[in-house]
């Protein structure tokens, strides 16, 4: 069983630039749901709200700040993003990526392959920026 869960982390450095980083999420065996086994589990965090997005086939996200401080996982197709120092990430189904780039310039993002991207978002309530 894991210990922690790795994922990325798209952020705004002290000069504005974004960066990624890997933000380690620690789980624990606990009897989360019995009678069923039991499983590894985070710590639960606040979230304000919930939603879905669409992005078509071809959509480009020129170099933007993250609008909300949000955890964004892939439900369909895949997303490319790329942070301001030339670093970037391809997020497939099945995976996430922690998006703190709300100041500075900001990220680029697109949509990859042939089918259009469907990502479940869920806000963060905003604090400080590493």
């Amino acid at each position: 069983m894991p210990t922690d869960l790795i994922f990325p982390r798209l952020y705004a450095d002290l000069s504005g630039g974004s960066r990624f980083d890997s933000v380690s999420i620690p789980v624990t065996l606990q009897n989360f749901a019995p009678p069923a086994s039991a499983f590894s589990v985070s710590p639960l965090t606040p979230a304000t709200q919930a939603g879905f997005l669409h992005l078509p086939v071809g959509w480009i996200g020129e170099m933007h700040p993250s609008p909300i401080r949000m955890w964004i996982f892939v439900l369909q197709g895949e997303m490319h993003f790329e942070a301001s120092n030339g670093d970037s990430h391809r997020i497939a189904p099945g995976s996430a990526v922690l998006l703190e780039d709300t100041v500075g310039i900001g990220h680029f993002s697109k949509v990859l392959g042939n089918s259009p991207a469907i990502l479940a978002v869920v806000r963060l309530p905003e604090n400080g920026q590493k």
